[in-house]
């Protein structure tokens, strides 16, 4: 008996690495198709345009974390309880709650990168960009929604060969780019909402039919408040954890200008396998969370928690030490003459994703615990703190003044979360026992 333990328990660890292993292959291809999308433009396009797509795929991120916390992160919070079929269906159902939240918020804001086109006085043609961005947050939308729901059921080898169509159309796709004598932002988001589509496209089908027949508006009515009573604290929550992750694109473009956001992102580009391996975690993390929780397994989840910091700080400090040692090279053969002295940025990047890694992990917990109006209050006082910093750092160091401010927020949280809310969640979570 003891034998037959220990062999469930080894398999048990297999299976959590190879599916960790997934997540992170899977993130690899995702970052690493922005990486050569960062890459292209650097060598082949103006840094104003690099400027752009950065901060209008910044808004696709937005509208990415509103959705998944809005319904994906609650919805893992909520199919960690059911059994298996119920949780299934309730998977299916959600579907189409997100379908419309994202044809909704694609409207929005292809709208309102159209009035900013205008407004701004963008080179690019007003109509086809917000028509173009309206696609791809559509897309984007119906995608993301079939990675939770695959991640949900434990299956991030199915996520993998999801997002690697995504990966090859898009890769096919751009080798078009390659005949063009310039390369617009326009079609870029039109490639990737086509490849967006493709890749989302059967297993949509499959959500479709998994709902079941004869379902009525009471129904989606029901599912949908379960969502919300969850998530009403985390949609506010995202947005202020977006301003703290991405607001750099917005006040150093704006106080430094779009030119030195080009830098800034440069310097970011060859950090991507930290995000890579970050994310990955992420994924594979939070039902893993939801399930020692709702098992009351308070050992296993301590030690989780614990060696998933060590792993990604030991990751995030080795990999930050060999980029710079090879940065001259980097910076010959990579970066170009348009770019210049970029260590110091990325050094200073290192430095926020360690801090950030950290974080990551209790955040995670905490939503977990479904702490969700907690963190929003934390939220608002950590975005508070950033808005400060940079307006204070960036007008005297320009980008390098807005990415300390980016680290003193983080830190600020970071000691937040260990030192008070996880303690609380605790011990709110054990007085439900």
């Amino acid at each position: 008996m003891k034998q037959q333990m220990q062999g469930n328990v080894v398999t048990a660890k297999r299976g959590n690495w190879v599916k960790y292993t997934a997540s992170v292959v899977d993130q690899g291809l995702l970052s690493g198709l922005n990486f050569l999308i960062g890459l292209a433009l650097i060598r082949f396009a103006t840094k104003e345009t690099y400027g752009l797509y950065s901060q209008l795929f910044g808004v696709g991120l937005l509208i990415t974390t509103l959705l998944d916390s809005l319904i994906g992160s609650a919805l893992t919070t909520l199919s960690a309880r059911l059994p298996t079929v119920e949780r299934a269906v309730f998977v299916a159902r959600a579907a189409r709650i997100q379908w419309a939240a994202s044809a909704v918020l694609a409207v929005i804001s292809g709208l309102g990168v159209g009035v900013a086109a205008v407004a701004l006085e963008l080179s690019a043609t007003p109509v086809v960009l917000g028509l173009s961005f309206s696609a791809f947050i559509f897309a984007l939308g119906c995608r993301e929604y079939c990675r939770t729901a695959l991640f949900i059921e434990s299956h991030p080898e199915a996520v993998v060969k999801l997002d690697f169509v995504f990966v090859l159309v898009s890769v096919v796709g751009a080798s078009s780019f390659l005949l063009l004598d310039h390369i617009e932002v326009s079609q870029i988001f039109l490639l990737l909402a086509l490849s967006n589509g493709i890749a989302a496209l059967l297993f949509s089908l499959v959500l479709w039919r998994g709902a079941g027949p004869g379902l009525t508006w009471k129904t989606y009515q029901g599912d949908a408040t379960q969502l919300w009573e969850l998530s009403r604290w985390a949609v506010l929550g995202c947005v202020l954890s977006w301003l703290g992750n991405n607001s750099y694109l917005y006040f150093a473009g704006g106080i430094a200008g779009v030119a030195a956001l080009a830098d800034l992102n440069a310097a970011r580009l060859l950090l991507i396998p930290i995000v890579i391996v970050g994310m990955g975690w992420e994924r594979m993390a939070q039902p893993a969370m939801g399930r020692m929780i709702a098992g009351s397994e308070v050992v296993k989840l301590r030690s989780f928690v614990r060696k998933s910091v060590l792993v990604l700080e030991v990751f995030t400090i080795g990999y930050v030490a060999v980029l710079l040692m090879a940065f001259p090279w980097l910076s010959v053969h990579v970066f170009g003459v348009k770019y210049g002295n970029l260590s110091t940025l990325m050094l200073l990047w290192g430095g926020y994703f360690a801090f950030n890694g950290a974080r990551k992990v209790g955040t995670v917990l905490l939503t977990s615990y479904g702490s969700f109006r907690v963190m929003f209050w934390q939220g608002v006082v950590s975005l508070v703190i950033l808005i400060i910093a940079t307006l204070g750092l960036t007008p005297a160091f320009g980008v390098m003044g807005a990415l300390v401010a980016m680290i003193i927020a983080e830190i600020w949280t970071l000691l937040v979360t260990y030192v008070y809310m996880l303690p609380r969640a605790k011990a709110q979570q054990l007085s439900l026992e």
